[in-house]
């Protein structure tokens, strides 16, 4: 969905957003007339009725925005100056003045908080038993939005007049990884960058490849020889004890840096899940075959071997969990051509956009060459879905506003992430956008994390701290895993049959 087209929907949005950037009142008029025309010309745009069909459908529309680490993209007053505030700013005009109606939202940040009945679960929950419809729609943390789904407290979005998730502004992916029995209780696209920002990627270091004389990773990637054992192979090569203290920690040299959550990242590159939607349009276990073994003994042996891998969230000296370095030591490892390759989700750009030495941005290796697409996980600790509570009663306004919104952030806010994410790099590194195409394009959402089935994804990222295998981990806890599946299908087996 957010392909090639976005990098020139970018070049095409960067002058009018940087204009707009630099006026203390943006000019308002003028970009809601160029907005408009952009509709008119384009053939996927919302199939709507004209708002003199519609009729008066004026006010406020409340979106709620709570997660772990949420990103607001419905707040702007046009002031702070950046290109996606500018987005954010022209989206709520547009809407204002096709239909009177003010985007205004609530927000619930906190570290944390969505783990499944956090702050949005409860807000959703208590005003589904008061029976308010105050919001419109939200944007709810991963873990709080499958359990609200999961209890029948948001509304199927295939059954809202107007949305259309076809439409390619909304993540045929998620449509894909998400869809149950033809129900649809969440998704993303291009409504929200969160999907974006909270995607696993492969930070690199270009010096470091020079230095080492490595293969440039880029080719690798284009010429489908970005594989497991390729990456392997680079990690192993780079390891340095720089300080000859006998303990590898952030004074040091690494082949990888990375956080335990990538441990979950992996499997989604190899094209696996812990559960899918299988045919049935039920959940399904798909946790253990071969494949799956045979991954995380390799990857066990990388991430494990502390000279070539640094874990920052573990300490193999005291065996235990715990930031072991701060965010600005490890960009500092990183700036400084200490580390080779730097996992982390897309948001950790806003970090190293400003460093001096050059770097770049590949997908996660795929398993093998005969894997037919990357395959880049959607972290589901930092993103967001949106959802409609069941106790919204206008649904047919809430699916007109909701598909403007979605179709206005193709026009708008994803060129504006584009733009963004390569300010800065984009001349220095022309290959930024076709990675970026190649990454956005093959997003992964595992449905088996977001319902925490058999607490599987606890067990991977704490798999090196605990040194247990692959099948323990699996054989230990598959009653669980396959008693919560059953649970969760027919509680959706009844709920749609009603």
């Amino acid at each position: 969905m957010k392909k090639a087209l976005a990098l020139l929907l970018a070049c095409l949005m960067i002058l009018p957003l940087m204009m707009a950037c630099n006026n203390d009142s943006p000019d308002v008029t003028g970009q809601g007339a160029e907005t408009t025309a952009s509709v008119a010309e384009d053939e996927n745009k919302p199939d709507l009725p004209t708002p003199e069909e519609i009729g008066d459908i004026s006010g406020d529309f409340h979106i709620l925005v709570a997660g772990n680490w949420a990103w607001n993209d419905y707040e702007s007053d046009g002031t702070e100056g950046t290109v996606i505030d500018s987005a954010i700013y022209r989206r709520n005009q547009y809407i204002k003045e096709k239909y009177n109606v003010d985007i205004t939202n609530e927000d619930i940040v906190k570290y944390s908080s969505a783990m499944g009945s956090g702050d949005g679960y409860k807000k959703i929950y208590n005003y589904y038993m008061s029976g308010d419809d105050m919001y419109g729609a939200a944007m709810i943390g991963t873990y709080d939005v499958a359990t609200l789904a999961y209890n029948g407290y948001i509304h199927d979005l295939n059954d809202i007049p107007y949305l259309d998730l076809s439409k390619p502004y909304w993540d045929q992916r998620a449509n894909e990884d998400l869809s149950m029995n033809g129900k649809m209780y969440y998704t993303t696209g291009d409504i929200s960058v969160s999907d974006n920002r909270s995607t696993y990627v492969m930070f690199f270091s270009k010096n470091m490849v020079d230095m080492y004389d490595l293969d440039n990773p880029y080719d690798l990637v284009r010429e489908n020889k970005w594989t497991f054992d390729k990456f392997a192979e680079m990690v192993k090569t780079v390891g340095t004890d720089e300080n000859q203290d006998g303990i590898y920690d952030k004074n040091d040299t690494f082949g990888l840096i990375t956080p335990t959550d990538t441990h979950l990242a992996i499997l989604s590159a190899a094209d696996e899940r812990i559960s899918a939607i299988n045919e049935n349009g039920e959940i399904e276990l798909t946790f253990y075959n071969e494949r799956i073994v045979n991954l995380y003994d390799r990857y066990l042996q990388v991430v494990g071997d502390h000279s070539h891998t640094y874990n920052y969230q573990y300490s193999y000296v005291t065996g235990k969990n715990g930031l072991d370095s701060t965010n600005e030591e490890r960009v500092s490892m990183f700036n400084n051509n200490h580390v080779l390759f730097y996992s982390h989700t897309m948001f950790y750009m806003d970090y190293l956009r400003d460093i001096e030495s050059d770097f770049g941005i590949i997908p996660y290796p795929k398993y093998d060459e005969a894997q037919e697409k990357y395959g880049n996980l959607v972290s589901a600790w930092h993103s967001q879905f949106l959802c409609v509570p069941e106790s919204v009663q206008n649904l047919e306004r809430t699916g007109i506003i909701l598909e403007e919104l979605a179709y206005q952030g193709k026009q708008l806010l994803t060129p504006a992430y584009y733009e963004k994410t390569l300010h800065g790099q984009y001349v220095r590194d022309e290959e930024s956008s076709e990675m970026l195409d190649i990454i956005f394009a093959n997003l992964v959402y595992d449905i088996g994390i977001y319902y925490n089935i058999g607490t599987y994804k606890d067990q991977l990222t704490s798999i090196v701290r605990n040194n247990q295998n692959f099948t323990t981990i699996y054989e230990t806890y598959r009653l669980v895993a396959e008693s919560k599946i059953k649970a969760i299908n027919e509680f959706f087996a009844k709920n749609n049959a009603q």
